[in-house]
């Protein structure tokens, strides 16, 4: 099985859901309160894992509650991670996440995160480098995820980049991936561009997939642009939707597929992943999946009939 090793963020997600987003000054009544482990690190590493893959997680975490929760969290979801490093006197990273029924707002707080750093990557180097593909986020150091990358990329360890938070990413890095994912909101400031999606996603054919939410994802297949609808889905939250799209696009790629069908996988991945309250709660199974993929198929076939 293809090993998937992640390096970047976990965190613990605070969310508070309330009926009204906050305006400035205003204070609005919440409905509910969740403290769950999260970060966009440990996020797709769990929605990986939770679809069968072998992953193995790569950061810092702080010495204190929240990082003994999010190390509990990793061995129940049978995550490598012996090489996650816990940092004295810093705290596990936040993030607070205000939820309404069709929105979300998040803030997050660095904390150990942001030891996850050059020096830390060297001493876990060898461990990396039997990686089979390497999945990274912007919610560690820059300086870290340009090393990363090009440690990987001169072992020729594939890489999947997701550039978010929107850091914009140099062009020489671009070129090292395989793949680069950020959703319709990231995608200018990540390339520095004013350019249409469609313009964006023609330069970089079968290597930039955008998230588009509701409206599925695209890429550009060296001729035009493929669209990738999302399925049908009854929403409740969609904090750690595109998490999920990435790790089932990781998983998928890993076991050898090809684009198209990787995003496919994503997309009811992804879908599923928004009927439920909470980033990590919500990632289906494969046996979800297949239940859904499996109903589309036969009310596809009713319909034709």
């Amino acid at each position: 099985m293809p090993k998937i090793s992640v390096v970047g963020s976990m965190n613990v997600d605070i969310a508070v859901k309330t009926d009204k987003m906050p305006i400035d000054g205003e204070t609005v009544i919440g409905n509910d309160i969740k403290i769950n482990p999260g970060g966009k690190g440990a996020n797709q590493a769990i929605a990986a894992a939770r679809l069968g893959g072998e992953v193995e997680m790569f950061g810092c975490i702080g010495r204190d509650d929240y990082g003994e929760l999010v190390r509990k969290v990793l061995k129940r979801e049978g995550i490598y991670y012996d090489n996650v490093k816990t940092v004295s006197d810093v705290s596990t990273g936040v993030a607070v996440i205000v939820v309404t029924k069709n929105d979300n707002r998040i803030i997050t707080i660095q904390g150990a995160n942001a030891f996850t750093n050059i020096e830390y990557i060297n001493t876990v180097k060898e461990k990396l480098l039997a990686s089979d593909l390497v999945l990274l986020q912007q919610e560690i150091p820059p300086e870290t995820i340009e090393y990363v990358i090009r440690l990987c990329s001169k072992a020729k360890i594939p890489v999947i980049l997701n550039p978010a938070p929107a850091i914009p990413v140099k062009q020489e890095l671009i070129d090292m991936v395989q793949y680069i994912i950020p959703n319709e909101h990231e995608a200018a400031p990540v390339f520095q561009t004013n350019e249409s999606l469609n313009d964006i996603m023609l330069r970089y054919p079968n290597k930039l997939i955008i998230t588009l939410g509701k409206n599925g994802a695209a890429f550009s297949d060296g001729e035009s642009i493929v669209n990738v609808p999302a399925i049908e889905a009854n929403p409740v939250d969609s904090t750690g939707a595109g998490d999920t799209f990435l790790g089932a696009f990781a998983k998928s790629i890993g076991d050898g597929a090809k684009i198209y069908e990787a995003i496919v996988f994503a997309q009811y991945a992804s879908g599923l992943s928004i009927e439920k309250f909470g980033a990590q709660a919500g990632m289906p199974t494969m046996r979800e999946i297949n239940e859904r993929r499996g109903l589309a198929k036969r009310e596809k076939t009713r319909n034709s009939q």
